[in-house]
């Protein structure tokens, strides 16, 4: 257990959890969060490589548009989405807000304190037990316009999450998989449960969002510039420019945005 900064009670409870009957939400972080479009992400402790590229790659592109990420701050897939997110990402934690759980992840939840929003349904001093999990599930899958699942086992919390998705009619989706890997997301597919997302630029695009824009000194609107291509304008070395960005270069390469040249990137 950790210590974290002082927390307060949502002044209101959001009209997405309006219908769970709860007397009042803990909170730390930046309250306007809530009022943007937020798309719920939850799947497997244990991804595969797979599984986690494609989370890194959807979390970025869904904030880069202007979407909140939503998810439990667990292991694997959770805090993969929460990371890639930042600081446009709500996490609902098991526990009382003045303990970090997991400790695994104290370092990107001590971030999500400082820079995004971390909720509770629980007062302190509060503990993790079963109970508390299917309450912060309930919360997650609540907040969210859609839920995401990149991977799933079948009989795990992450399709209890699904089923509880499902009764609220909320449209589930998933990527495709190997046979015989994330059975869970794939038997929701098979069933008519959840929509295959073959493509995430155009998934994204499909859920109509917007580009993120800001005012120049003349008042007209232009786009907010790539991070990723900005930096990578100046030739940095690659292991400079992988410290900094991580596995999205790896992206950008197979896009053919950016290559590699005597150790150093360059911008196609």
């Amino acid at each position: 257990m950790e210590s974290l900064k002082d927390f307060a009670i949502l002044p209101t409870i959001p009209t997405e959890l309006s219908y769970l009957g709860l007397k009042q939400i803990f909170y730390c972080g930046n309250l306007e969060l809530l009022n943007s479009r937020k798309i719920t992400i939850v799947g497997t402790r244990n991804p595969n490589p797979y599984a986690q590229n494609f989370t890194q790659t959807l979390a970025r592109k869904l904030t880069n548009k202007g979407a909140v990420i939503v998810s439990g701050g667990a292991l694997g897939i959770d805090i993969i989405a929460h990371k890639y997110a930042l600081p446009n990402t709500i996490m609902v934690s098991p526990a009382s807000l003045d303990i970090i759980y997991p400790r695994t992840n104290a370092k990107i939840i001590q971030q999500i304190y400082r820079d995004a929003l971390i909720l509770s349904p629980f007062d302190s001093p509060y503990s993790p037990r079963a109970f508390s999990f299917l309450e912060r599930n309930k919360l997650v899958v609540s907040l969210g316009e859609y839920v995401i699942i990149p991977q799933a086992d079948l009989e795990s919390g992450s399709m209890r999450s699904a089923n509880y998705a499902l009764k609220l009619g909320k449209q589930i989706f998933v990527p495709p998989h190997q046979i015989g890997q994330s059975q869970g997301t794939q038997s929701l597919a098979q069933e008519g449960k959840a929509q295959v997302i073959w493509d995430i630029d155009e998934f994204v695009e499909l859920l109509g969002f917007q580009e993120e824009c800001k005012q120049d000194s003349a008042n007209q609107t232009i786009a907010v510039k790539d991070e990723v291509l900005e930096f990578c304008k100046g030739n940095p070395l690659f292991e400079e420019a992988f410290l900094k960005f991580g596995t999205v270069l790896f992206e950008y390469e197979l896009e053919g945005k950016i290559c590699r040249h005597n150790g150093r990137i360059e911008v196609q």
